[in-house]
């Protein structure tokens, strides 16, 4: 813990040092930094656990999606009577990885769930939770086998949801406000019920997809909830088994599809819930794309703080930006937030942040001295040094490859700079 403090107060250290810093920039410089400084500041320092409202009637497997989403058990799964009692706010912790979920009670239930609720009505329930804390994202979780049945009062209910959130969030830019997401669970029960989804079997697939056409065109029919999706129909299966030690058992996971949903999550929350949601759902192909975006708005601060005419200056502003970096990609991968963790990484690529790194940002803060091009040339190779690390940075943590082979991507990316 007083590891991730001192790694959360060295970036926002080295975020006032930037903002300090914008003011100073030429004019266009600024102008094109200023959005990058921002987002990273939306994205470090602003940073929050998502919030992920769950909502379908009894059976659709929402607490086991929100379990499968983030590979542990965070929800118990009711698998006979109602389960989740009144619709509140629950923050879910696990090996330093968080999600805010509001867990509703299912629709159309048939009896008291096991949990207690003091609301008269599930609608009751989540309009008071909502007015508590918008979600970022509503799931709508409808059971494969059950699209087409009676799903009229499950529509009503996600509509009632959806128009609840957005009344929270009147002020909110359109483009900004809540997304449902509907989620079609449990596709591993169409038939034939005894091939599993990663098999592909024609006839298994050709059933999934008549489920989501035909839920397609239910929301189709709902003009408000269409216009308001974040996505169609996703297909999944959230079905999977967790080892002793907690992780999920590789003989026992049978989720399909989740990875997709993920993503398609990530795509919909705001940016402030977009690093812990990374986090928390560790599938490779979100964590790369996000671990990409972080680069990139990295080299572009690099790169503009490069071009300022001010020689050697700007040395320790940008070896802390590189650093940084390194902290988020690497916590992004579910390791803490600690500076330890870079200066091992940079270590291990035989950089040492103390003496050979600074030879080499000097000798590039030095080219400013050529009068014009130099700067440009600076800004360059800060901007492209930045994605070198940044790109061997992904490969190890969240590629997994070796050290080795991250050295030889790396000595690669620098054989490219000095080329150009």
């Amino acid at each position: 813990m007083a590891d991730e403090q001192d790694g959360q107060s060295r970036m926002d250290k080295v975020l006032k040092q930037l903002s300090s810093l914008l003011d100073e920039l030429p004019g266009p410089v600024r102008k094109k930094v200023k959005k990058e400084v921002e987002d990273l500041h939306g994205l470090l320092h602003d940073r929050r656990p998502p919030r992920v409202m769950l909502l379908g009637r009894r059976g659709a497997g929402k607490s086991q999606l929100i379990n499968a989403i983030a590979s542990a058990k965070l929800r118990p799964v009711g698998h006979v009577t109602a389960q989740t009692g009144e619709a509140k706010w629950e923050t879910l912790q696990f090996g330093g990885r968080s999600v805010e979920v509001l867990d509703t009670r299912g629709v159309q239930e048939g009896s008291r769930p096991t949990e207690d609720d003091p609301h008269a009505t599930v609608e009751e329930s989540v309009r008071t939770a909502i007015a508590e804390h918008c979600p970022d994202v509503i799931l709508f979780c409808v059971q494969a086998r059950q699209v087409d049945s009676a799903i009229s009062a499950d529509l009503d209910f996600a509509e009632m949801a959806l128009r609840a959130a957005l009344d929270e969030q009147s002020n909110v830019p359109e483009e900004a406000r809540v997304k449902i997401i509907p989620v079609l669970t449990q596709c591993d029960q169409m038939e034939p019920s005894d091939v599993r989804l990663s098999e592909g079997d024609p006839e298994k697939m050709r059933h999934v997809d008549e489920a989501v056409q035909v839920f397609n065109r239910h929301l189709r029919g709902r003009e408000f909830l269409w216009q308001h999706l974040a996505a169609e129909a996703m297909a999944v299966c959230a079905s999977f088994y967790l080892l002793p030690d907690g992780r999920p058992n590789p003989n026992r996971d049978y989720r399909w599809g989740i990875e997709r949903l993920a993503a398609q999550i990530a795509e919909a929350i705001p940016d402030e819930a977009l690093l812990e949601f990374t986090r928390l759902a560790q599938f490779r192909q979100v964590q790369e794309k996000m671990a990409k975006r972080v680069v990139i708005l990295f080299a572009s601060v690099c790169g503009a703080v490069g071009v300022t005419p001010i020689p050697v200056a700007d040395m320790p502003v940008i070896t802390s930006l590189q650093v940084m970096m390194i902290v988020v990609i690497a916590y992004i991968s579910g390791r803490e937030m600690s500076l330890d963790t870079a200066r091992d990484f940079l270590a291990g690529l035989g950089i040492n942040v103390g003496a050979g790194f600074a030879l080499r940002e000097a000798a590039r803060a030095l080219a400013k001295f050529i009068p014009g091009a130099g700067n440009v040339i600076s800004g360059a190779i800060a901007s492209g040094a930045t994605k070198v690390i940044g790109n061997a940075a992904i490969a190890y943590y969240i590629g997994l490859n070796s050290m080795n082979d991250v050295q030889k991507k790396f000595r690669r990316g620098l054989r490219e700079i000095e080329g150009t």
